[in-house]
């Protein structure tokens, strides 16, 4: 004779068969959860299981002599010491070149293997102002000479043997680092250098086209943003298109500026430094470059902190706030795309708070959706220099960059492995 179940066994097994299916219905990644601001944020369902502290590895490099002083400088609305300034480019076959200049003003370009360095070519009495490395592990370097107050763009071989130098400077005007920096990059076979000069009593900038022959090209100009705080250059192989950005306090405009003519986002500005909106890095899109800045609050212009923005092949753009703030305290911003194929846009980002000196890594998508919310990454001893550039996307699609304190000998290379948001 059959036995009528319980009133509890009935609710247990429907309960157990309700957490069933809500299981196999989840999806594993990346619901909608919540509006921020202007864009919407996606988390992952796992939050307690994925850190990007834990997805970051560091390398301790001891170099030969110790790095550069910090210098005085001009960032966010004033005045800012900046310290040593390094540059990065990985190789295809997994080492890493490194720029640098020690304290005594000599520059060196390092091979990287692991945490040894295999080899480093030295330039007595020049800074290293920017850094490109070829396929076949050649390079060109952008080195700054103070004595002559030359910049030179020199080709080297892998062996580091000088192909090719040429001197960059147009009369009257030299390079000048007490404002800006040096950036330099490569693509359809010509070098595009950008940094700070001074003339007249002025501060501007001048942007250089090299051919592969070591010989100027038209294109460019002998002066530029004024006064140029930061400057930012890339090349886009899906586009043939180069690009350059500012940020100016003057001239041609207040704000941040697409080859020195367009305006991303407008800011406040005295003609005289002080200048409310500062560069961090710029990515390639598919068909779009990314860019993040920060600027802070005015009466003329609305800032909220970090930005990020979208710049089409015709240059015009648009942003997104990825924090919303005066922006006082937010600076530094960087970034690097993860992943190295052609689907879904995925970028690592960061920046700082200088009120309490935390460092912050988020993952966002193409729009700056939030793929995984900002982390603080200090306690794992995760941080990068102010006014940076050395994030860079390694052939294998991990994110690596660079960290030197001044006057030291200990230099730090991390290494993002992003792989699990690309799944």
């Amino acid at each position: 004779m059959s036995k009528k179940l319980s009133a509890p066994i009935i609710w247990l097994v429907a309960l157990s068969a309700l957490l069933l299916l809500v299981f196999l219905l989840t999806p594993t990644f990346s619901p909608t959860i919540k509006s921020a601001g202007n864009h919407t944020t996606f988390l992952p369902i796992n939050l307690q299981t994925v850190s990007l502290k834990g997805l970051t590895q560091v390398t301790e490099i001891t170099l030969p002599y110790p790095l550069a002083a910090a210098t005085g400088s001009w960032c966010t609305w004033g005045g800012c010491d900046i310290g040593p300034r390094l540059y990065h480019a990985p190789l295809t076959d997994g080492r890493t070149l490194i720029g640098w200049t020690d304290n005594n003003g000599n520059g060196h370009v390092s091979f990287i293997s692991g945490s040894t360095i295999q080899t480093t070519v030295n330039f007595s009495g020049r800074e290293v102002r920017g850094l490109f490395a070829h396929n076949d592990n050649s390079f060109a370097v952008l080195l700054f000479d103070p004595a002559t107050d030359i910049m030179w763009l020199s080709r080297r071989a892998s062996n580091g043997n000088e192909t090719w130098a040429t001197n960059l400077n147009n009369p009257g005007n030299i390079p000048d680092f007490w404002l800006g920096d040096g950036r330099l990059t490569y693509g359809n076979g010509l070098y595009q250098a950008y940094y700070t000069i001074t003339g007249g009593g002025h501060y501007g900038d001048q942007l250089t086209f090299v051919n592969d022959s070591g010989i100027i090209q038209s294109g460019g100009w002998g002066w530029g943003c004024s006064h140029s705080m930061a400057q930012l250059v890339s090349y886009h192989p899906g586009l043939n298109k180069h690009i350059a950005i500012c940020s100016s306090d003057c001239y041609a405009v207040k704000g941040v500026l697409i080859n020195d003519n367009q305006r991303i986002y407008e800011a406040d500005g005295n003609c005289g430094g002080n200048v409310s909106a500062q560069l961090g890095q710029m990515a390639l899109g598919n068909s779009t470059w990314k860019l993040v800045f920060n600027a802070v609050d005015r009466p003329c212009c609305n800032g909220q902190g970090i930005a990020f923005a979208t710049i089409q092949t015709n240059f015009t753009s648009s942003f997104v706030w990825l924090t919303q703030t005066d922006g006082s305290t937010e600076r530094d911003p960087v970034m690097a795309r993860l992943g190295t194929g052609s689907g879904s846009e995925r970028y690592l980002v960061g920046w700082m708070t200088n009120n309490n000196n935390v460092y912050k890594l988020a993952i966002v998508d193409g729009s700056g959706n939030f793929v995984f919310p900002a982390e603080e990454v200090s306690s794992a001893g995760i941080r990068w220099g102010n006014r940076d550039d050395s994030f860079r996307t390694r052939a294998d699609g991990t994110v690596s960059w660079l960290q030197g304190d001044a006057q030291s000998t200990q230099l730090r290379l991390y290494i993002f492995d992003g792989d699990y948001f690309l799944n």
